[in-house]
């Protein structure tokens, strides 16, 4: 079994279960962190606007208060600009990799995306952020409103199916998609395994940021050169996956 450790929302996000489908292996996702939305009033946004999101809840979230469609809206990874598309955003600037790749997107086209003075910049996502992306843009001497949309709370108990598969050694990777995620999973493991019940899973992060979470020593830690989802399915393939 491949298990996905992630967020559990109000939507399922499975483009990472079903890019990997393909794989000589079971895939399951089990929850790590719940999604909760913390504001609800209507968000206003002109066509003009800049508009910053670097999750998948961020742009979901946004859509049910925000009726406009036409700004700018920028999107971190291939899920996320799936969700923009069948949310009927117009115009979608993806970002590959993580934030501060986002960053480097816009400094190099800023002059293109700030044509018109009347555009504001907005980052709308969640309460807490690992990269302070507005506060980056903020610093450049650019006015950024932010809308805290949601909050990822820490789940108290792991999954008993996930828990029998591991004590049973039925789990061959572990993926984990985020630092609050992965430090959630670290705390809750020493509750519930042992070294000996983890020694033979290979633990996938999507980035070296959310490795460093994990005791090099107790977890055998695999990530992307580049963060990313659509980078995992590599490392997968050349550390024991094969194609089914």
């Amino acid at each position: 079994n491949i298990i996905i450790l992630r967020a559990k929302g109000p939507i399922q996000n499975n483009y990472l279960k079903n890019m990997l489908s393909d794989l000589n292996y079971n895939i399951l996702s089990f929850p790590i962190l719940e999604i909760k939305s913390i504001y609800n009033k209507n968000i206003n946004i002109s066509k003009d606007a800049l508009v910053f999101t670097t999750s998948y809840y961020g742009i979901y979230f946004l859509s049910k208060l925000c009726k406009e469609k036409n700004f700018s809206l920028f999107t971190l990874g291939e899920a996320s600009k799936k969700l923009a598309i069948k949310l009927k955003y117009k115009n979608i600037i993806e970002c590959s990799e993580d934030s501060a790749n986002m960053l480097e997107v816009f400094l190099k086209n800023k002059n293109n995306f700030l044509k018109n003075e009347k555009g504001e910049i907005i980052y709308a996502g969640a309460k807490n952020i690992s990269f302070n992306l507005p506060g980056k843009i903020s610093e450049l001497g650019y006015k950024v409103k932010r809308y805290k949309l949601y909050k990822a709370d820490s789940i108290e108990n792991l999954n008993l199916k996930f828990l029998n598969l591991v004590k049973k050694n039925r789990v061959s990777w572990i993926i984990l998609l985020s630092t609050k995620g992965a430090k959630n999973f670290s705390l809750l493991s020493k509750k519930n395994f042992s070294n000996k019940d983890i020694s033979h899973i290979k633990f996938l992060c999507i980035s070296n940021k959310v490795a460093k979470v994990l005791d090099k020593n107790k977890y055998t830690r695999f990530f992307p050169e580049f963060s990313g989802v659509d980078n995992i399915k590599k490392i997968i393939l050349n550390n024991g996956g094969k194609h089914g």
